[in-house]
């Protein structure tokens, strides 16, 4: 037996190869043949071009460390044994054929550099590998079979032109602070019964599969980093299971994880983020959980359930995504409970095919075209869910019910909850607020049952039921509608009882032709009208109560008894017949007085200059007409041109008192108009609706604000065109009865005079209101304080001169708005300051300083 010589003579557990060396072995093959089980082989540096068989329990080692000993084998070193290899570089001949055979015994390497081949470890056999590096293998980096077990602990597994780890049949793998990357297959792969542990990994840029699990095999993760596979990040298939907790599945090249056929998958505090396809896809039978995590960015949609995969989501937030967040479709199953979802340019929720959907909590936010949206034959059951910021909140395109309990549906760009042709919703105990149309809509032939809800603030009307639909409403609220509370289509019907319908822009009610709807024991209140129903139209009305309603046209006996509008009721009469509010009519006396009002506005002076010449010519042509004389041709009507914040209602109100002053209008009062006082939702609702904010402006000035989107660009068939042909016949059938002025930006209304011949030529005079400079802004301050009580330091009206001459004054600047805004701001940060003062005095209370200009911040 050859052993180590020392100072102190032989070392009787190593044998020492050394080349060359008396007293040693001449090769590996030696040292091992030589060394007994429990001894070590202390290997010189070297290369070793041998073929090797470790059938005894011995370690190996490189005598002076890593990277000094090369063992080059032909063929695969086969371990039989529980052999320990420490610090040693393996180099295969052949890179598609194994490096290392572990067969039998308990293997273990430690700080090896194993190359050009692949390690198997197959039958009972154990293998250990710590910080070693595995590179350069074809096929697979290491492949266990059999019952065997492997441990990599701080490995590195890399430039494998195939799949990093394999584990086969009953295998079993732990791979623990193990970094695979630059593999060309997977970078985990478990199949049989096979079952892989794996924490604190990264897997980076593997060709296909990032983890892997087919047929009846177990993954097990725990903070693992999946980064840039180029096919899925998590794959799993067969009846394989997967559990992954506090993992990230970063930028793969398709979905972050598939899971098909009858695979299981349970994800917990896990991020899908930036997947170049879905983010979870779930298929075929398979099974997906997923808690507390989040699936953001992906390239198509959030969750994919397709066929009859089932997929729960407890807590987790998704969102950002190019498709729908949530896609549910073919007979697959979605129940989520807390998540939150959202943003998306489509849908947050898609159910389609025989899809079913549980939601319950969580929200549903900022989403391109609905929040929840169904077709085919989807169903969808939402509970205690928010939807907000939605392009619609809630789209019903199937034929199953929709069934939503406790929801709050908010902020919708269009539609609260629209309800397709044929559909059918179930709303309980819902709020449906603040939508850019209508809170619910009913289209055509459609149905459910509204109870107990809602509908607030709603920019269109409240609820909206089309030709043939038929929803049963009951003890539900609509309140604060821009237009109709309830607006019933022609041929729509429905049961509407113990409702409350109040604060409506429109009539409460309206009614269409051939419209047969049932209302019970509803309450209408704070109104201008009641009800506006067609003459073809056959309600049935029943025990209506009114509170503060000021103009009825519900039949006596539809009240309730005991029930009346707010003020006495005149038969027959509509809202444009309700005259304005008095108010006393200026005389010729008050004219120097009117003047000097409007020489006292800030700026304006080329305002001012038009405005008195029109009062000069308007005092020639009364006095032309005392003498008998003909009147020259006059417009008096006129476009008021600028930006917001220049004075354009006050010039307005002050230009109606001076005419009246004159004696060329009745009144001279003010009424303010734009396009949603003069634009109705349906066809033969604008004229109406202009003829009466009209007939309130006789006598006086009709101020039309943004008169330019009476026409928008691209619309000619849009109802403004109906509000512009009725307001040029009356303002020709009532020309010395009323002065029309319309306003708006100087470009867009130039747009809007050209529109129509009869505008260009009813409105032949533009009064341009430029912006106000620095000084004048400056001006506007001080005048808000004089009339609040506060004074300016002299400090202070430098710094907000300095303020206003720093802002640009581009298209849309607030001007005189502007000024009033900084005031404010002003005056609310002097009361903190103040606040804070033990016993402030009184010049304290009314000081301005530049302290509080800063505060104020910039201008828009």
């Amino acid at each position: 037996m050859v052993r180590l010589r020392g100072r102190r003579g032989v070392d009787p557990d190593v044998v020492r190869v050394a080349p060359g060396e008396r007293g040693t072995a001449q090769s590996v093959a030696a040292g091992l043949r030589a060394a007994s089980a429990g001894q070590t082989v202390l290997v010189a540096p070297g290369r070793y071009d041998e073929e090797l068989l470790i059938d005894t329990a011995v370690r190996v080692r490189a005598e002076r460390g890593p990277g000094t000993v090369s063992l080059v084998p032909q063929t695969p070193v086969r371990i039989t044994a529980a052999a320990t290899l420490t610090d040693l570089t393996l180099a295969g001949a052949d890179s598609g054929e194994p490096l290392l055979r572990v067969e039998d015994g308990s293997a273990e390497f430690v700080g090896c550099d194993l190359r050009g081949g692949r390690i198997e470890v197959s039958g009972q056999a154990r293998s250990v590998l710590r910080d070693c590096r595995l590179t350069g293998a074809r096929l697979a980096g290491l492949y266990a079979t059999g019952g065997a077990a492997v441990l990599l602990e701080r490995c590195v597994v890399t430039d494998v032109d195939g799949i990093g780890l394999v584990a086969g049949e009953s295998a079993q793998a732990t791979l623990r602070d193990t970094w695979i990357d630059s593999v060309a297959g997977s970078g985990v792969r478990a199949r049989g019964t096979a079952r892989i542990e794996l924490a604190r990994c990264t897997v980076v840029a593997a060709g296909r599969n990032g983890i892997r699990v087919e047929e009846s095999a177990t993954v097990i993760g725990l903070d693992v980093t999946v980064s840039r596979s180029g096919a899925d990040s998590v794959f799993a298939f067969g009846s394989a299971r997967m559990e992954l907790t506090g993992c990230r599945l970063i930028d793969p090249a398709a979905a972050g994880v598939v899971a098909a056929d009858r695979s299981q998958l349970v994800l917990t505090r896990c991020d899908v983020d930036r997947a170049g396809a879905t983010g979870v896809v779930c298929r075929d039978e398979a099974e997906v959980g997923i808690s507390a995590g989040s699936v953001r960015g992906c390239a198509g949609n959030g969750i994919f359930v397709t066929d009859h995969g089932t997929v729960t989501l407890t807590d987790t937030a998704l969102g950002d995504s190019t498709y729908s967040v949530l896609h549910v479709g073919g007979t697959g199953r979605l129940t989520a409970t807390g998540a939150l979802v959202g943003p998306s340019a489509e849908h947050g929720l898609h159910a389609i095919g025989a899809g079913s959907v549980e939601l319950t909590g969580g929200w549903v936010r900022g989403c391109g075209l609905a929040g929840l949206s169904t077709a085919d034959s989807a169903g969808v059951t939402a509970t205690g869910t928010v939807l907000a910021a939605n392009r619609n909140g809630v789209v019903v395109g199937s034929d199953r019910p929709v069934r939503l309990t406790g929801c709050v549906i908010d902020a919708s760009g269009r539609s609260g909850v629209q309800v397709g042709v044929g559909a059918t919703v179930e709303l309980t105990d819902c709020r449906i607020d603040r939508a850019g149309t209508a809170g619910i809509v009913f289209e055509q032939d459609s149905g459910g049952t509204v109870e107990r809800c809602a509908v607030r603030d709603a920019e269109g009307s409240g609820i909206v039921v089309w030709t043939g639909a038929s929803p049963q409403v009951t003890g539900t609220w609509c309140t604060a509608g821009a237009k109709n509370a309830l607006f019933v289509a022609e041929g729509g019907g429905g049961r509407y009882v113990d409702c409350v319908f109040t604060d409506s822009g429109y009539p409460a009610i309206h009614i269409g032709a051939g419209a047969t709807p049932a209302i019970v024991r509803a309450r209408i209140r704070d109104t201008e009208l009641d009800v506006d129903v067609d003459p073809q139209a056959k309600p049935v009305l029943e025990e209506i109560r009114l509170t503060e309603v000021a103009r009825s046209m519900l039949p006596p006996a539809a009240l309730a008894a005991g029930s009346g509008p707010g003020v006495p009721a005149v038969a027959g009469a509509s809202v444009a017949d309700e005259a304005p509010i008095e108010e006393a009519r200026p005389t010729e006396a008050d004219l120097p007085e009117l003047l000097a009002e409007l020489d006292a506005l800030v700026g304006l002076d080329r305002v001012k200059q038009d405005v008195q010449a029109q009062i000069k010519l308007m005092q020639t042509v009364r006095r032309r007409r005392e003498a008998g004389l003909a009147a020259p041709p006059l417009s008096r009507h006129l476009v008021f041109a600028g930006n917001p914040g220049t004075g354009k209602t006050t010039v307005a109100r002050l230009y109606g008192r001076l005419l009246a002053a004159l004696g060329m209008l009745e009144r001279g009062h003010l009424v303010e108009a734009d396009r949603t006082t003069m634009v109705g939702e349906y066809v033969g609702h604008t004229g109406p609706r202009t003829q009466a904010v009209f007939r309130r402006a006789l006598g006086g000035v009709l101020f039309i604000d943004e008169a330019y989107s009476l026409v928008p660009p691209g619309h000619s068939n849009d109802f403004g065109q109906e509000a512009i042909a009725t307001l040029v016949k009356l303002m020709e059938d009532y020309r010395d009865d009323v002065v029309v002025i319309v306003a708006g930006y100087p470009l867009e209304m130039g747009r809007f005079v050209a529109s129509n011949p009869g505008l260009a030529s009813r409105f032949s005079r533009t009064l341009t209101f430029e912006d106000y400079g620095s000084t004048e802004l400056t001006d506007i301050v001080e005048a808000q304080c004089r009339q609040h009580e506060y004074q300016l330091a002299d400090d202070a009206r430098i710094a907000v001169h300095d303020l206003f001459a720093a802002t640009v004054h581009g298209h849309g600047f607030g001007n005189g708005r502007a000024a009033r805004q900084v005031f404010q701001r002003m005056t609310e940060h002097q009361a903190q300051r103040v606040a804070d003062l033990a016993d402030p005095s009184t010049d304290d209370l009314l000081r301005l300083t530049a302290a509080d200009v800063a505060a104020a911040g910039s201008v828009v």
